[in-house]
């Protein structure tokens, strides 16, 4: 299979920037027979850590980009509400503050302070960190659902 060719689940495979030679660290014999192999295996884990990473900070910048575009969405409204509605133009006015801290915050951590910071919520208050994972898992599983129809 050349890089790039779709796998049976239809993910693409794309591993150019692997520099492991895989009959020299993969090779079954070898890593059964020889202590050297955890080597080989360390680059495989070293490798998939840095793309999993890449992944996730792509998925980052997509989520900032997303976020920034609700507060503008936010600000829009805020322009355009009718004279006399000043307790929603606060509401709104302290709502697209709020984003815009969430957007600064998620752009400015790397990947494993956002790693840290979910394991300290998920300590501090595990029920809550239990009740995203449902709306995450159901959210999931709704829009894979929708992607297959």
């Amino acid at each position: 299979m050349s890089t790039g060719d779709p796998v049976p689940g239809g993910l693409p495979i794309d591993a150019s920037d692997w520099d492991g030679d895989w009959a020299n660290n993969l090779g079954v014999d070898e890593a059964i027979a020889t202590p050297g192999a955890a080597a080989g295996l360390d680059g495989i884990i070293d490798f998939a850590r840095g793309r999993l990473v890449g992944l996730v900070e792509d998925a980052r910048d997509s989520l900032v980009s997303q976020v920034r575009g609700l507060k503008e969405l936010a600000d829009l409204l805020l322009d355009n509400l009718p004279e006399g509605a000043e307790p929603v133009q606060r509401l709104v006015g302290s709502a697209t503050g709020s984003i815009e801290a969430i957007a600064d915050a998620l752009a400015e951590k790397s990947v494993e302070e956002l790693v840290d910071d979910g394991r300290e919520l998920v300590r501090a208050q595990p029920a809550a960190a239990v009740g995203v994972a449902i709306a995450v898992g159901f959210l999931a599983g709704r829009m894979l659902k929708a992607a297959r129809d």
